[in-house]
């Protein structure tokens, strides 16, 4: 491990799904132990397991924690931070991968709080160019502490290794009113040996698979920090078509990507039925992509990730004060018991249902 004192400790949420932001904090955690580093990842509830990471890492258990240690809070507890039981003296950085939803359930909707665990911290870590320009329209004083990260992919598992079907992929889980109504617009009009066919709750393996057979990938998704999902569905050879959700902008590229604005159903759709033409007039021979998925595969590299990531550790570590006669212990905030947890939770989705979340 490298010399620095300060351990460094990412803050996830507990979810019953796979998810993309939850896959970054295990992965940065594990980046940060290859560099050298003491790195773990913490739950609310030390019973907690998430059963889909991609690496073992570990799991910091306990409540207290050495006043010197680095926390990194995920978006989602940012506006909570004023209330929880955040000692003074502890350090803690922000990492925003979706600058969104740093408000979206109507529970902790206070702007001022919100502005208070923005303003506390000593770092702001943003995943996309959209993320950080977000955060400094939120808080411009903030422009020193905002530094720029990223997430990475394992090329090899997707690069297309099947041959291209006349399948056209999607994931439904958001903008579903949206999906239903371009599904109602290529009813009539896609060809019949043409398959549309839903993503959800498969394995990795099981992804890799579908995109490498899918020619074309649907993106419905709302606002995004950088959405991995088009990423991973143009690296496998598909054309992708539909929302960037703004952090997509920066890779959004054609011809690898078309861009359809949000709410535009039937330009959806018929961008969509003019990649199927083009599609059976190349006989599938989809080359063009080739120079763009060399630059995804570039942008989305783990060298790149380590990289930014080392940075952060690198300045923080500079910057902390390293005088063990003022180390103390603290509490770690947002602890909780199982059954706090899981009333909080019922709670939250009913307070998100009344909302419209």
């Amino acid at each position: 491990m490298k010399t620095s004192t300060s351990r460094f400790i990412f803050l996830s949420p507990m979810v019953s799904k796979p998810t993309g932001g939850i896959r970054v904090i295990y992965n940065y955690v594990a980046r940060l132990r290859e560099i050298g580093y003491e790195a773990y990842v913490y739950h609310p509830v030390d019973s907690y397991k998430y059963k889909f990471a991609d690496t073992d890492v570990p799991i910091f258990l306990g409540n207290r924690i050495n006043s010197i240690d680095h926390l990194v809070i995920p978006d989602v507890y940012v506006s909570q931070i004023s209330d929880s039981i955040l000692d003074k003296t502890q350090n803690y950085s922000l990492l925003i991968q979706n600058p969104y939803i740093l408000r979206s359930m109507s529970r902790y909707s206070d702007l001022n709080k919100l502005l208070e665990g923005i303003n506390g911290a000593k770092k702001i870590l943003c995943i996309s160019d959209d993320a950080i320009e977000m955060i400094l329209r939120i808080s411009p004083d903030c422009k020193d502490k905002v530094m720029r990260v990223t997430w990475s992919l394992d090329p090899s598992k997707f690069i297309n290794q099947e041959k291209k079907e006349r399948l056209i992929t999607y994931m439904p889980r958001k903008n579903i009113t949206h999906i239903n109504l371009v599904f109602e617009c290529l009813h009539a009009n896609l060809p019949e040996n043409w398959k549309l066919l839903p993503i959800e709750g498969v394995s990795q393996q099981e992804l890799c698979k579908l995109l490498s057979k899918s020619s074309i990938f649907m993106q419905f998704g709302s606002f995004e920090g950088l959405p991995a999902p088009p990423v991973e569905a143009a690296i496998s050879g598909n054309y992708v078509v539909g929302y960037h959700g703004n952090g997509g902008k920066e890779y959004w590229n054609e011809p690898n990507f078309i861009n359809i604005n949000v709410g535009e159903i039937t330009n959806f759709s018929q961008q969509v039925l003019d990649l199927v033409t083009k599609a059976e007039s190349l006989n599938f021979n989809s080359s063009e992509l080739n120079v763009g998925i060399n630059d995804l595969v570039t942008k989305f590299s783990a060298s790149a990730e380590k990289e930014r990531l080392e940075n952060f550790v690198n300045l923080v570590s500079k910057e902390s004060n390293t005088d063990t006669a003022l180390i103390q212990k603290t509490k770690l905030p947002f602890k909780q018991s199982y059954l706090r947890y899981l009333m909080n939770r019922i709670w939250t989705r009913l307070i998100q249902i009344k909302s419209g979340y």
